[in-house]
């Protein structure tokens, strides 16, 4: 299985459900969304935050089974994440 290298494919995502959003990168309705303008969401267990499933961040855990391939980030998060610095 292929999947994008952001929150969808990663271990810490737990899916919730879709919202409305201005940078919803899908052009098609698909069977789980009633409007091509809304993009899945979920929490993010390792930031404790909501994420939109698009969204891209430096502590991504992917699922071993699963192959991902970069993609470009969200102009704008669901809510902002404050991550450490490696020092």
């Amino acid at each position: 299985m292929h999947s994008p290298k952001a929150c969808v494919s990663c271990q810490q995502y737990q899916h919730l459900g879709f919202d409305e959003d201005k940078h919803c990168p899908f052009t098609q309705q698909s069977s789980l969304q009633q409007k091509p303008s809304r993009t899945p969401y979920g929490r993010c267990d390792r930031h404790g935050v909501q994420v939109f499933a698009t969204q891209i961040c430096n502590a991504h855990a992917p699922d071993p089974h699963i192959k991902c391939f970069a993609v470009v980030n969200r102009p704008e998060p669901r809510v902002a994440i404050q991550e450490g610095m490696v020092l």
